[in-house]
């Protein structure tokens, strides 16, 4: 073999570069290759031993290091020592959703038509979306842990996170542009999802005078999500008889949440109602706190979130939708 296919060759198996050129010196010099003994603790795991390790580890879901220290007879700090040197970092799965294959097949085409035949640098995109707030906001990040000095005389309130098996809770219904956020419409829903009536009804008239407010002269597009009120035919005809344009439902990219602004605006709302482990008592103090946050938003953080809408549209052309998780 010549000489840099040799080193290739070892390179593949994780040895150095300059230790494998530094071998190859000795041999052409006619000193021994092998090793000498070397002074301190011999390592318990052989190179061997370590390359399965890796297999064993890398890209795998679920693996358990106490399970890997019984395989292969050594401590657990013994595999946390070798999957450090050998830079294999444990990471927290992300939660994405899910397509199936022919949304995934779809998602580029669409996502390529709408950047660049319906939206470009020029057009306002104006976006809506609906979310349920519950009276406590167990579920909320900063609410899911406390400090005690002894848990035992933690109150109940504070130890356990209640939870009803059905939660009461509200809607609410908002659209938004990098020009501000709209009024929003809180209510009841008799079904998991708002219907085309209320839609129409209660949501849509709301959307008319956003955009006489804020977009009477812009060259604009609504942009709905994929829900079945919101492509409706009498829906569709509403906003066909008002003249207000909107994204074709068969160009509609399904599923790209972390495309649409609105849902990070929804995380960023719901942190501010319930900030500091907040607890609404009845309804209408429920409502009465999303409309004291919903005036305290900074609408800088509205105009960053929708800035970039166009790049992330490009970014699932390119390399698919988990690329801007």
């Amino acid at each position: 073999m010549k000489q840099s296919d040799v080193v290739k060759h070892f390179q593949v198996e994780g040895i150095s570069r300059t230790t494998i050129y530094r071998i190859i010196k000795r041999y052409k010099s006619g000193v021994p290759c092998e090793d000498k003994p070397r002074k301190g603790r011999p390592p318990k795991l052989n190179q061997n031993q370590r390359q399965k390790l890796k297999e064993s580890v890398e890209n795998r879901v679920g693996v358990s290091q106490r399970k890997l220290a019984l395989k292969f007879k050594v401590p657990k700090t013994c595999i946390q020592e070798n999957l450090k040197k050998m830079g294999l970092k444990h990471y927290r799965r992300q939660r994405a959703p899910k397509y199936t294959q022919q949304q995934r097949e779809k998602l580029s085409s669409k996502c390529r038509k709408l950047r660049r035949e319906i939206i470009d640098s020029e057009t306002f995109i104006i976006i809506d979306d609906e979310k349920y707030f519950t009276f406590p906001g167990a579920e909320m990040p900063g609410n899911a842990g406390f400090y005690s000095s002894d848990k035992e005389k933690t109150p109940p309130d504070v130890k356990y996170k209640s939870k009803q098996k059905f939660e009461p809770k509200i809607l609410v219904w908002l659209t938004l542009s990098s020009k501000g956020i709209s009024t929003p419409y809180i209510g009841r829903t008799k079904g998991p999802a708002v219907d085309a009536n209320v839609y129409i009804c209660k949501c849509l008239p709301k959307l008319i005078k956003f955009i006489n407010k804020y977009h009477i002269n812009d060259k604009y597009i609504f942009w709905p999500d994929l829900a079945s009120s919101h492509y409706a035919n009498k829906t569709t005809d509403w906003l066909n008889e008002r003249k207000v344009p909107f994204v074709p439902k068969d160009v509609n990219p399904p599923n790209v949440p972390k495309a649409r602004p609105i849902e990070d605006f929804w995380g960023v709302l719901a942190q501010q109602v319930y900030n500091g482990g907040w607890i609404a008592m009845n309804r209408e103090q429920l409502i009465n706190r999303i409309k004291r946050q919903l005036k305290k938003i900074d609408l800088k953080v509205v105009q960053t979130m929708m800035k970039d809408v166009r790049g992330k549209l490009r970014k699932i052309e390119d390399k698919g939708p988990f690329s801007i998780l």
